[in-house]
């Protein structure tokens, strides 16, 4: 209950006492004046986490920004159930919830899916005002989350003015990492405006060793090889985020946001491979050269009616689009030093995105807010890409033009009810069906027509615990998908040098059908002072028609496809928790801390034991971190970062071995005069190498590749100034 509403129903028996129409009184003497005590109203902020039937975590700016990372992806490992996996030399990895790999966890961009072919390594931490972990979906939202969703929320708007500037320079393994970013923020009467503009460069150096062995059914050794690898480039970019927010003078609310950024990547790597044992490989040294362009903008309007009777309705329309230019150049030459590939690959590609959502919310009756809704899109790609082989080393000439367009097209309905069933019980039901139309046509296959639908019930329950003020418990009950990427689809060929089982070429698979899967989510919740709070829980997925890898040789080479194949069961427990060292030592520092950790395990039916999980999923993960003010203006902290890597068998015989990760990074700060910072950071202090790999036993024996990556860590300085 509100304090207006307490003070209006106090007041309302005088109001009440003198019936309209009465004649009037004569006016009464004038009372003496009393002074009276300031009457302060207190009332407990509203926590998303808490107090919302859906659950969902919620990572706020400061929180993002307080080690000073490059990019958004570098902060976003710390938060609780998110691992980054080992990208390409100079790209960030993959992020997964709960150590599923990419495509289980949905990336939403401002509550929506991030649009086809948009790049998360173009975000910075200022550039975002927050980010939700949503481990069971919302209807409003798309069910394609199988291990849950990760909405990035854009800043927009402004409370204050304010203007700053933000300058940076890192190093790392001697190469250099400069940024600078300027933030504007406005606002007037009813309306406010905010613009973020930042440039970077990220330099890299990345360098591997490998081996690969190979033995007979008898286990005699038959191949041994090493391998070194060093690529070395850099990736520049600009970008420009505008928001609007004004409200008009019907009351209506109106919301302008935009992203903007231009990015040109270029990267030279330098292979060497030399035999031992065994037959060489025909092209043992080659060099490869690729530089991307990509140019990407998004628009959003977003319109919102608040109406007499109650109820409100929101419609949001985004258009939002990317070009990117691919070139490739591979120069190889044999063991004898004679070249023998000269490899020219060009691609082009174009994207465009269309989309429209709509939500009514009804006025409130009694113990319900029910909404009703709606999304549309449509999402248009044509990409072009020649290959021209060389004659070169007595080779012939070869040439591939291959080109396909695709339209997607998503009409999705749902409705969605918050009940409040008593002051410590809440249940949110909701419904949401997904029509996904799928066409592309293009040079070397047939054409693909998909149609599917889905239909995407959840339920969340929020029980406060009778006879506590901080004891909570959360249930879940969900029905989610993962749909094959496009590229899993469309079954032309990308081709392999040294074409060999650990090296095969790829192509997709037009039969594939979408991973659906029934969830149970638990989680019990406790909250104290000063930000206390523990949260423990579990989950359990049953996931059916798994999507996994099979290599097999067709026409003389070796080709990895996706196929569908049987049932999977994926489980795992979680926590995270949040408090003041002095709240459980007495005495002690002021020492916030912080520690999440998430177990996972699953298991695939048709795949045959040993380590038959789902493909690139992280068994353990955990950071503990902490931050402690030495004094007035002067803050220091770290986080320890730690996943588990291991083998997993992706198909029959067939094993991925991911990296083990331990990262330590530090950081300083100090406030300055006239509100400035000044950030010292050092990013994976540790720098322990990566061990990668992969293996496969048949019939003819057994095969295995291992690789070496070493790590650097990343020495930072920013300085944030006020305008």
């Amino acid at each position: 209950m509100t304090s207006s509403f307490r003070i209006a129903l106090a007041l309302a028996p005088l109001c009440t006492a003198f019936p309209s129409g009465a004649q009037s009184l004569p006016a009464p003497a004038t009372p003496p004046t009393t002074a009276l005590d300031t009457v302060q109203v207190q009332a407990q902020a509203y926590d998303i986490r808490r107090d919302d039937t859906a659950t969902r975590i919620v990572i706020g700016a400061a929180a993002l920004r307080q080690y000073g990372d490059p990019g958004l992806v570098d902060a976003l490992k710390r938060l609780p159930g998110i691992t980054v996996g080992t990208g390409a030399p100079g790209r960030s990895g993959a992020l997964s919830l709960r150590g599923l790999g990419a495509g289980y966890t949905q990336i939403l961009l401002n509550g929506q899916k991030a649009p086809t072919g948009f790049d998360l390594d173009s975000l910075t931490p200022e550039m975002v005002e927050r980010v939700e972990i949503i481990r069971a979906p919302t209807a409003d939202q798309r069910g394609e989350a199988i291990a849950g969703s990760i909405n990035i929320v854009l800043a927009a708007g402004a409370r204050t003015d304010a203007d700053q500037l933000t300058v940076a320079w890192g190093s790392s393994n001697g190469r250099n990492t400069p940024s600078a970013s300027w933030q504007r923020n406005r606002r007037a009467g009813h309306r406010s405006s905010a613009i973020t503009a930042t440039a970077s460069r990220r330099e890299f150096l990345v360098e591997e060793t490998g081996t690969e062995r190979a033995w007979d059914p008898e286990g005699t050794p038959t191949v041994l090889r090493d391998t070194t690898l060093r690529a070395g480039g850099n990736r520049d970019v600009l970008s420009l985020a505008p928001s609007l927010e004004a409200t008009l003078e019907n009351g209506d609310t109106l919301a302008l946001q935009g992203l903007v950024d231009a990015s040109r990547f270029n990267r030279v790597t330098d292979i060497d491979w030399i035999s031992t044992l065994g037959a060489p490989l025909r092209t043992s040294r080659y060099q490869q050269r690729t530089r991307i362009d990509v140019a990407q903008a998004n628009g959003s309007v977003t319109w919102t009616r608040a109406f007499e009777q109650g109820g409100t309705f929101t419609t949001r329309l985004r258009l939002g689009g990317n070009r990117e230019r691919y070139a490739y150049r591979e120069q190889g030459r044999s063991p004898e030093g004679q070249q023998n590939l000269d490899d020219h690959t060009n691609a082009r590609l174009s994207v465009r995105d269309l989309n429209s959502t709509g939500k009514y919310t009804l006025p409130s009756r009694g113990r319900h807010a029910l909404q009703l809704g709606w999304e549309g899109s449509e999402d248009r790609r044509d990409e072009s890409r020649v290959q021209h082989l060389l004659p070169v080393g007595g080779e012939a000439e070869w040439f591939s033009d291959l080109a396909f367009d695709a339209r997607i097209r998503r009409l999705a309905l749902y409705a969605q009810d918050d009940v409040t069933l008593s002051e410590r019980w809440s249940v949110y039901a909701g419904a949401r069906w997904e029509q996904i139309d799928t066409r592309s046509e293009g040079s070397g296959f047939s054409g693909i027509h998909r149609r599917e639908q889905i239909l995407s019930p959840v339920l969340q329950s929020l029980w406060k615990i009778p006879g506590t003020t901080s004891d909570q418990l959360r249930v879940a009950l969900t029905r989610t998908y993962r749909s094959p990427t496009l590229a899993s689809l469309i079954p032309r060929p990308y081709t392999s040098t040294n074409n060999r089982p650990l090296n095969p070429d790829e192509r997709g698979n037009p039969a594939l059908r979408p991973e659906l899967a029934t969830g149970l989510d638990l989680s019990y919740e406790t909250y104290g002072k000063e930000g206390a709070q523990l949260s423990v829980g579990g989950y359990v997925r049953r996931i059916t028609d798994v999507i996994r890898t099979e290599t097999h040789l067709q026409d003389g080479r070796w080709v990895a496809s996706p196929v569908n194949g049987g049932t999977a069961m994926t489980w795992g427990v979680e926590m995270d928790t949040a408090l003041r060292l002095p709240q459980v030592i007495a005495a002690a520092p002021d020492v916030a801390l912080r520690f999440n950790a998430t177990a996972n395990d699953s298991r695939v039916d048709d795949v045959p034991g040993p380590d038959n999980r789902l493909d690139e999923q992280v068994r353990f993960s955990s950071t503990l971190g902490a931050d402690y003010l030495i004094r007035t203006g002067w803050t220091v902290g770290g986080s320890y970062t730690y996943r588990t890597g291991g083998s997993v068998q992706v198909s029959p015989g067939q094993f991925e071995t991911s990296a083990y990760a331990r990262e330590l990074d530090l950081y300083s700060l100090w406030s300055l005069r006239a509100g400035g910072k000044l950030r010292l950071s050092l990013n994976n202090t540790l720098h322990p190498s990566l061990h990668i790999g992969q293996s496969r036993i048949s019939d003819e024996g057994t095969e295995q590749l291992r690789r070496q990556r070493r790590a650097s860590p990343l020495l930072r300085l920013q300085l944030e100034l006020p305008l």
